[in-house]
């Protein structure tokens, strides 16, 4: 009688070491690849806005710019 089934919850202990390691050796260079792909897209997103509004600016000062009256009209 000593061998009585385990429940389901001791399946994951039962995992052997090997496993765990390709487990982890899949997953975590997935998910650090994935945070650079994030990470550069919000730079990327960042930079992009930044020189839109950097244009948009320009574009201000140069529809608002008092025009300079030509010389002699004093």
């Amino acid at each position: 009688m000593s061998h009585r089934e385990m429940p389901g919850t001791y399946d994951v202990l039962a995992m052997d070491g090997l496993g765990i390691l390709g487990t982890v050796g899949f997953f975590v260079p997935a998910a650090l690849l994935i945070a650079l792909v994030v990470g550069a897209v919000v730079r990327d997103r960042k930079l992009s806005a930044r020189e839109a509004a950097a244009e948009a600016d320009e574009a201000a000062f140069k529809r608002e710019e008092i025009p300079t009256p030509p010389p002699g009209t004093d």
